[in-house]
């Protein structure tokens, strides 16, 4: 569990008003942290909010996305969103079922993740092992900013070949339904508490044959609308899976 009284980075690095930028919560409360030079090199928070060669400022939350923050902590972050995980003492009985919430801070996560959640709920209706999540949405006067799921246990690298055939299986369910993944990698393949492996992160995906949005498109993929293609180069190029194998997903 995060010290709140450490600041806890919720984005990638990114260009603000001429400098580089990142989000942070602090004491559950969002600031931006801009500096010049190096973007490998950002200042350095220990002793936040005061940081040398940096300007910081508050991020205004409306008062849904204030609730949810005063209210979790910070597992981690990514390119698309950030995970929090609700306070224990005042979960009610749903959320006790899906503690975990998946969060924007900006209107282009918003968009991913109001689609993401669409898609999840579709997934699940037709039985598609992917994370369970409340059937409503966290939202506030300008829409969706994100959903609460089910707790899932991550699978070590080294043990990732040990479910290739359920992952090969998982992966045949969502295309059998029209979706396509389009961020098919080791770090999306969880398991939930009964040890089933799960598919996570929809929010680059969509329905095979529309065209791929400019911001959900991967730097190693040319095509410019959704294909299984895609996914099924994923299980080559980040499983290490054989032909054989490949084959195999293609016959089923």
């Amino acid at each position: 569990m995060s010290n709140i009284s450490e600041p806890r980075q919720v984005t990638d690095i990114y260009k603000f008003e001429g400098m580089y930028a990142m989000n942070v919560d602090f004491q559950r409360q969002e600031y931006r942290v801009c500096w010049d030079g190096d973007w490998r090199k950002p200042p350095r928070l220990g002793a936040f909010p005061r940081v040398d060669g940096a300007i910081i400022t508050l991020v205004p939350h409306s008062h849904g996305v204030e609730q949810l923050w005063i209210r979790s902590q910070v597992l981690h972050y990514g390119a698309d969103s950030h995970i929090r995980l609700l306070d224990h003492s005042d979960k009610s009985q749903s959320e006790e079922q899906f503690p975990v919430c998946k969060v924007a801070v900006d209107n282009r996560q918003r968009q991913l993740i109001e689609f993401e959640f669409a898609i999840l709920r579709y997934l699940r209706s037709k039985a598609v092992p992917v994370a369970r999540v409340h059937p409503d949405p966290l939202a506030d006067e300008n829409g969706v900013f994100g959903f609460q799921m089910e707790k899932l246990f991550g699978i070590g690298l080294d043990c990732i070949r040990k479910y290739q055939t359920d992952i090969i299986k998982c992966l045949n369910q969502i295309h059998t339904n029209g979706i396509v993944h389009n961020d098919f990698h080791p770090g999306n393949i969880l398991k939930n508490h009964k040890g089933e492996v799960v598919v996570i992160d929809f929010g680059r995906s969509g329905y095979v044959g529309s065209k791929i949005p400019p911001g959900k498109r991967l730097p190693w993929w040319q095509g410019d609308v959704y294909s299984f293609e895609v996914d099924k180069v994923g299980l080559e190029r980040f499983f290490g899976m054989s032909k054989r194998l490949r084959w195999q997903f293609l016959s089923v």
